[in-house]
């Protein structure tokens, strides 16, 4: 996934009044993203362990009460067992081709009008990031932090309407979430704090994340 940097625009938290922004969570469906082969983590990284619990099981206790909608991302359709008892799975429509086969199938499948992309691997993402993408998208179709002036694609917040040009891009062979992001209208927010960002791609990663005791919950 090629990504490239963009103007991001400095946050103005407070806009939006509180008891707001929770009545405007209603129009997001969550989707967990929960990755593909985890090559370099030598196991599926939805079932690893941090502080007790299962990424998986620590995103569904953060996200699953978020909005007005839940959902995982599988990937390839074999995946589905992994999502438990009552939560939805969505499978790609065009597997293989990365986060935007999953955005795609996401907003093919979601009720909402607003859909919010999170990774399984990033276990530090937090609500109240999500309820700054909500209260600064206004009418803009996606809205998303960025790291150093790089977009961070995977915990975004995605307007129904993108779901026309993804399957454009997949039809057309490009599978990288910056040309979306290029081509429709997209706010950029610096990451008030990067290190909520930090994602965990191997076992060396999981064993740094248990040894600081990364706000176990």
């Amino acid at each position: 996934m090629e990504l490239h940097p963009i103007d991001a625009k400095p946050a103005q938290p407070g806009q939006i009044p509180p008891g707001l922004i929770f009545s405007r969570r209603k129009s997001v469906t969550v989707q967990v993203m929960l990755g593909g082969r985890s090559v370099r983590m030598g196991r599926d990284k939805a079932l690893v362990e941090l502080g007790g619990k299962t990424l998986l099981d620590r995103a569904i206790h953060t996200w699953q009460a978020y909005g007005g909608g839940f959902q995982l991302s599988v990937g390839d359709s074999s995946r589905r067992v992994l999502a438990p008892r009552g939560i939805t799975a969505v499978a790609d429509v065009y597997p293989d081709r990365g986060p935007l086969g999953g955005l795609h199938a996401g907003l093919r499948a979601c009720s909402t009008p607003l859909l919010l992309l999170t990774a399984v691997d990033c276990p530090f993402l937090t609500p109240a990031l999500a309820d700054g993408l909500l209260e600064a998208i206004g009418t803009a179709d996606a809205c998303v932090y960025t790291l150093e002036g790089y977009p961070q694609p995977l915990f975004g917040l995605y307007r129904k309407n993108c779901l026309t040009l993804a399957e454009t891009l997949l039809l057309g062979g490009d599978n990288r979430m910056s040309t979306l992001l290029s081509w429709v209208h997209t706010i950029a927010l610096p990451a008030p704090d990067p290190a909520l960002f930090r994602n965990l791609n191997t076992p060396s990663d999981l064993e740094s994340a248990e040894k600081e005791g990364c706000n176990f919950t």
